[in-house]
Order: C-alpha cells, then sequence, then structure tokens
C-alpha cells in the first residue's frame, strides 16, 4: 500500500508509465453544496469542489494505467470525461449507473427520487475483464453511517475491483477520500496507490486502511 498525501496531478506525475492495472475513483461533483434542510446533507464542503482541469487529470491517469478506469462523476462531468477517453484517447467507455436500493426520500412525494450515481468505465485493448455478459448496473444501498460525505458502499468497489483486476494486481485511486478503494483492495488482495489532498481524509483514510475496518 501507498498513500501519498498531495494534489493528484503532482502525485501522479511521480508514478512510471503503466505501472498500475486499474483506477477507481470518485472524483468531487461539483454539484452538490447548498444549504442542509432535515433528512438530507446537501452540502459536502470542499470535498465536492474539484478545481483540476479533467483533461490533464485524464491523460496523466492514461499514462500510468494499463488497464481499467471507473470515475464516478456528476452529470456535467459526464460528456467530458466520456468525449477525453472515447474521442481523444480511444478507447472503448461505457456509462455504468449505480442505483441505490435505499434512495433517501427527499420530496418524494412530488418527485421521482434521487437514487443513481453515475460511473464512467473505460478500459484499454486486452485490460482484464471477469463480468462476462453483464449491465453496467450496479444495485448496492447507501451506507447509512459515513465518515465522508461521498463515500461509497465497501461491497461496490469490491465488485468492480474483481470485474476488472485480479489478486496481486495494482488499484490506484487519485481522489482517495476516506479510503473506500484501499479498503477494498486489501480485503480483495490487491495492492493499493491513494492520492488525497486534504490532510484531515487523508489521516482517516490511512488509519482507516491500516485498520481495515470495513
Amino acid at each position: 500500500m501507498k498513500l501519498i498525501n498531495d494534489d493528484c496531478i503532482l502525485a501522479l506525475k511521480s508514478i512510471e508509465d503503466n505501472s498500475v492495472n486499474m483506477c477507481l475513483t470518485d472524483i468531487p461533483y461539483n454539484e452538490v453544496n447548498r444549504k442542509t434542510s432535515g433528512i438530507r446533507v446537501f452540502d459536502k464542503g470542499s470535498v465536492d469542489v474539484f478545481d483540476v482541469n479533467l483533461g490533464d487529470f485524464i491523460l496523466e491517469l492514461n499514462r500510468v494505467v494499463s488497464g481499467s478506469f471507473y470515475i464516478f462523476c456528476g452529470i456535467n462531468q459526464i460528456s467530458e470525461i466520456r468525449n477525453i477517453f472515447h474521442e481523444t484517447l480511444s478507447l472503448t467507455v461505457r456509462l455504468g449507473v449505480w442505483t441505490k436500493t435505499n434512495p433517501t426520500p427527499v420530496n418524494g412525494s412530488r418527485l421521482w427520487l434521487s437514487g443513481q450515481e453515475f460511473c464512467i468505465f473505460a478500459r484499454k485493448p486486452k485490460a482484464t475483464f471477469n463480468e462476462h455478459c453483464k449491465k453496467a448496473l450496479w444495485e448496492y444501498p447507501s451506507g447509512k453511517s459515513k465518515t465522508h460525505p461521498t463515500e461509497k458502499p465497501i461491497k461496490l468497489f469490491e465488485r468492480l475491483i474483481k470485474a476488472s483486476s485480479n489478486p496481486g494486481d495494482t488499484i490506484i485511486d487519485p481522489c482517495m477520500g476516506s479510503g473506500t478503494t484501499g479498503v477494498a483492495c486489501k480485503n480483495l488482495g490487491r495492492d493499493f496507490i491513494g492520492i488525497e489532498i486534504d490532510k484531515e481524509y487523508f489521516k482517516m483514510a490511512e488509519s482507516r486502511i491500516n485498520e481495515n475496518n470495513t
């Protein structure tokens, strides 16, 4: 395990070409920061701010990753990320959807519930893929006790890691947050490189991964 407390672009530049098998990350969405009202926390604070150039970010990831990419992102980021992978890098791309089996019932009497989050999947030729003929639709509950405002379910991340890597492979998460990818890697016998710029969340992730508290 290698954990780095630094800016993601700077840290990526220190990693060798094609030295990582897979990327699994949840970037800040730049879209959910408004006043909290009751049942759901809308203000994600600085963790929802992504002031990194997406093009630079993905090109650096493309340089270090030899296999597949999973990037959870906001609705307004989907087209840009997809176009970079498909149009610029000529990779095969799919849009994945995490469907929450327990969505928060905010405004449920007058609106469809907000129960989906989106992930751009891209792969290089000959990348590992172990879920043959399956849809990119992943149904998992959202956790009720979170150490990070945008934390994803361990079981979801474990499935994606098993789908696109093998035991002993190296997985990178350049926006590590509270370390969910790292915990999933440790559970599954994968090596892990985690990058997080926020000092407090870095310490939290480091402790969580080392203790392996799922």
